[in-house]
């Protein structure tokens, strides 16, 4: 299992251009508010994401900033995209989210002016996801990635005069010609390659020392998901592959992405990094992958990652296990 990629949320966009709804909804006793700070980091509490109550918290921004996420329903969602009511393994907090049809909504606050209390911290998602429970990560990817895409569109592509927030906050339209955007999510392909029982690893030369991870890349336009796949594994080490399988997506809120996971079998095993874009990569055996975990040699991509999992996915079915290197 991965992170992102479960939610208690019914994004219920019936009520996103009904402003009295959203108001109603924004005065509930119950509502629960995700903060970031103008740098993108998350207020967080000793037990995890800290979720403000305007009605007790007085440092809580104006609702007219907020950005509508959705209402807490009773169910979860499976990276299989299937539906469970088994939820006794989320933790007694989120059961209480998921059954009591509290708001949701996020805002960014100035941080320089917002007193951190009760040992409250501003987070980087990044290096904190490992240990933010589900499904409250999931909520908090979202309101992410939605938060800066508005950042990031603050005036009119079109004709360059300034956007405002409508449809609580899942649109923008110029305040000119009226156009109206909608938030984006940009795709990107990431493929555990493998020939002959051994897997394709690489990095990148910015990544931290042994840093590991299977190959990535963004989809360009007019290219289906496999095909970025093949072409990208080409561009990134010279190898050709057939045929690759899909195998599950996740949300990736840096800044606003999502990886659609694949596998591939590759035809040939002459790696060529002619691109410059990666630093060294090798193919590795199953029980040369534990050894190099064990030595310090080789470290995985962050747990909770899909990357984490494609790796963990291939080791499992030649028989070995990587739990031992994985940090929740």
């Amino acid at each position: 299992m991965f992170k992102f990629n479960q939610t208690f949320l019914d994004r219920n966009a019936i009520v996103r251009d009904d402003p009295e709804q959203i108001e109603r909804l924004a005065s509930d006793p119950r509502v629960k508010l995700i903060l970031f700070n103008e740098r993108f980091q998350v207020l967080m509490s000793p037990d995890g994401i800290h979720t403000a109550n305007a009605a007790h918290d007085s440092q809580a921004p104006q609702s007219s900033e907020w950005l509508y996420l959705g209402q807490s329903q009773p169910y979860v969602t499976t990276s299989g995209g299937t539906d469970i009511t088994n939820t006794d393994s989320i933790r007694s907090e989120s059961s209480n989210h998921k059954s009591n049809n509290a708001p949701w909504f996020c805002a960014i606050i100035n941080s320089h002016s917002f007193e951190l209390q009760h040992h409250r911290q501003w987070s980087d998602l990044r290096l904190t996801m490992s240990a933010i429970a589900e499904p409250e990560a999931s909520a908090v990817a979202f309101a992410k990635a939605l938060l800066y895409w508005h950042k990031k569109h603050q005036y009119c592509g079109k004709c360059g005069e300034k956007t405002i927030i409508q449809s609580s906050g899942h649109e923008r339209q110029c305040t000119a010609c009226q156009q109206v955007v909608y938030p984006r999510t940009d795709p990107a392909i990431i493929i555990s390659v493998t020939h002959k029982g051994r897997l394709l690893l690489a990095r990148q030369a910015s990544w931290p020392p042994a840093r590991y991870s299977v190959l990535a890349g963004f989809v360009e336009p007019g290219e289906s998901f496999e095909q970025a796949a093949e072409r990208e594994v080409l561009e990134e080490s010279g190898i050709t592959i057939h045929s690759p399988e899909y195998i599950a997506s996740q949300p990736w809120p840096f800044p606003c992405s999502i990886m659609i996971g694949f596998t591939a079998e590759a035809k040939n095993d002459a790696i060529n990094l002619d691109d410059d874009e990666l630093e060294h990569a090798f193919w590795v055996e199953p029980e040369e992958l534990i050894s190099k975990l064990a030595a310090g040699e080789l470290k995985l991509p962050t747990y909770g990652s899909i990357s984490h999992y494609l790796i963990d996915r291939w080791a499992d079915q030649h028989g070995v296990s990587i739990s031992r290197w994985d940090h929740p």
